[in-house]
């Protein structure tokens, strides 16, 4: 039992390395599902979910909470699956999400330009100068995402535990490659890393129910046991900790909430 998470760059074979991954474990594939299941569940447009994970805030977006929001909706559902296990998982840089994970497999897919600018060139209908372009844009937002959010340049190899050059592979010699790693006993579910991803889910849950009202500064689980930071007007704490209480309490599995509110003090005008 394990997660394999796929990352790959705009139009790699990605989808079709990760449904044959899927076939061959008798896992499940996901990827775009993820963004219906959270569009549905927090009744957010699932164009706006996909933009904030695609592309880096612009400056009024940093000065908001709306990408940040959008990023917990799609993190909760995300991990509500992954916590079940058997899963395969491409795009969006679902990786990041995992990286302390040990029963996750982290794998980079990558392919030479021309190969991706041909395969964009046939499914976006468009010429090679337009698909080129349009390559070097999403490439550049993405990876200025990663950097933002994370920290992190979603190309360097160091956070994969295997890159997988496809250009002379195909697709199956991909996914048994791949499939003979996962088989691997270090990749197998134990019971303190299911333990582990069970607390990572249940606090992007936690936090994407507060993101609404009351954003949190910090949220923290273990065992059922969820530890909340948040800001609030001196004058507010009793009444925020009962919002953020009854919010937390909300999700399942939640047994104590401990909320600590930190002051926050009005900057004068």
């Amino acid at each position: 039992m394990s997660i394999v998470m796929i990352s790959r760059g705009a139009h790699h074979r990605g989808k079709e390395v990760a449904e044959k991954i899927a076939l061959n474990l008798g896992y499940e594939c996901l990827s775009r599902d993820i963004l219906l299941e959270a569009s549905r569940k927090y009744n957010v447009p699932e164009v706006k979910l996909k933009k904030s994970m695609e592309r880096a805030p612009n400056f009024f977006e940093r000065l908001g909470f709306e990408k940040e929001k959008y990023l917990s909706y799609m993190q909760s559902a995300l991990l509500s699956h992954l916590k079940k296990d058997n899963i395969v998982y491409h795009g969006l840089a679902g990786h990041l999400f995992v990286q302390n994970i040990s029963h996750a497999l982290l794998v980079r897919l990558i392919v030479d330009m021309k190969d991706r600018v041909a395969y964009c060139m046939q499914s976006e209908n468009v010429s090679k100068e337009h698909a080129y372009a349009m390559l070097l844009k999403l490439d550049d937002q993405r990876k200025k995402w990663g950097l933002y959010l994370h920290g992190t340049d979603i190309t360097n190899p160091e956070q994969y535990d295997m890159v997988v050059n496809i250009n002379r592979l195909t697709v199956d010699d991909a996914a048994e490659v791949i499939c003979s790693l996962v088989r691997r006993e270090k990749f197998q579910t134990t019971e303190v890393s299911r333990r582990k991803m069970a607390d990572f889910a249940m606090e992007a849950e936690v936090k994407a129910a507060l993101m609404e009202v009351q954003p949190p500064k910090q949220v923290s689980a273990h065992n059922g046991i969820v530890s909340v930071q948040v800001q609030a007007n001196m004058f507010k704490d009793d009444k925020i900790a009962k919002i953020v209480e009854s919010l937390s309490r909300s999700v399942e599995g939640v047994q104590e909430v401990k909320t600590e509110v930190l002051p926050y003090i009005q900057p004068f005008e």
